[in-house]
């Protein structure tokens, strides 16, 4: 069977959502997928991804969340990877590496995917995508004294003393099922946006999705676990290229690495922001 590719369009957003649904993943219901392909975070250039069609039917799906972020003063595209699904009928036939090589076809637009099945690291790194991460550090409550520092999390508060770079991020998550937090010293300030899950037998991880200030992160994150984490069998989590240095913190293997492809930005300036993960409330590997 043989079908072609090409970029997706509005009109297709409900044939997606419902393939994805019967086909993909049924505990996910239809709105929910569309979630996906809601936000505008592009403009007019909105980048939904690519769909494979047959006959006029819609076979698959390799969905994009498209973001523009601002990374040293330079306003960046990014393309982050989701929903990838190909009716079996279909499957073996190539579709799934056009749509990958399509997708990352581009040279200024940093591709990200963030919640890749383990089967698929050897046939991402074939398409010349690399690894972004592959450890998170984990702290605990250890009982610590600290001072100066505050957690904010009254949305209006965090808005209101928030500079402007950081009201922007704040506003398109708003919605979201995100947990945002606002850390703030006497000097300076960082905002976080968390994930909470239960993994590993119980424990419930709070994960960094985003941090604003990566210095104040580093030098505080033990000290940002002590007042933020309920109890002891909670932990603060935060992939290894989010902190600046050695920032102490126990050592995770992350079971499905994180991979990107990008010519313009760094690894450290790469967070889990304007993803899949904060768009479908999703549990972070």
């Amino acid at each position: 069977m043989t079908a072609t590719l090409r970029r997706m369009k509005p009109a297709d957003i409900e044939a997606v959502c419902s393939l994805l649904h019967e086909n993909m993943n049924p505990n996910f219901t239809a709105k929910r997928w569309k979630a996906l392909f809601a936000p505008n975070w592009c403009g007019s250039d909105h980048d939904m991804g690519i769909v494979a069609e047959a006959d006029g039917r819609i076979v698959g799906v390799h969905g994009h969340v498209c973001s523009y972020r601002v990374i040293d003063g330079h306003r960046e595209r990014f393309r982050n990877f989701s929903s990838w699904y190909i009716l079996k009928e279909y499957r073996k036939h190539g579709l799934g590496s056009a749509m990958v090589e399509m997708a990352i076809d581009d040279p200024e637009i940093t591709c990200t995917v963030f919640s890749l099945s383990p089967k698929r690291i050897d046939f991402f790194k074939t398409l010349g995508m690399s690894v972004l991460e592959e450890e998170r550090l984990l702290w605990r409550r250890t009982g610590k004294k600290y001072d100066n520092l505050e957690l904010v999390s009254d949305p209006v508060k965090i808005r209101q003393w928030c500079d402007q770079g950081d009201i922007r991020v704040f506003d398109d998550h708003h919605d979201l099922p995100v947990i945002p937090v606002l850390v703030m010293t006497r000097c300076t300030q960082c905002l976080l946006f968390l994930s909470r899950a239960v993994k590993h037998g119980g424990t419930v991880y709070y994960d960094v999705l985003y941090r604003s200030n990566p210095a104040l992160f580093t030098a505080r994150v033990q000290d940002i676990a002590e007042a933020l984490l309920p109890d002891e069998d909670c932990v603060l989590a935060a992939d290894r290229r989010f902190t600046d240095h050695d920032a102490g913190g126990e050592v995770e293997v992350i079971k499905s690495p994180r991979f990107f492809k990008s010519a313009r930005v760094e690894p450290r300036d790469i967070d889990l922001a304007y993803s899949e993960i904060s768009l479908l409330g999703l549990k972070l590997d």
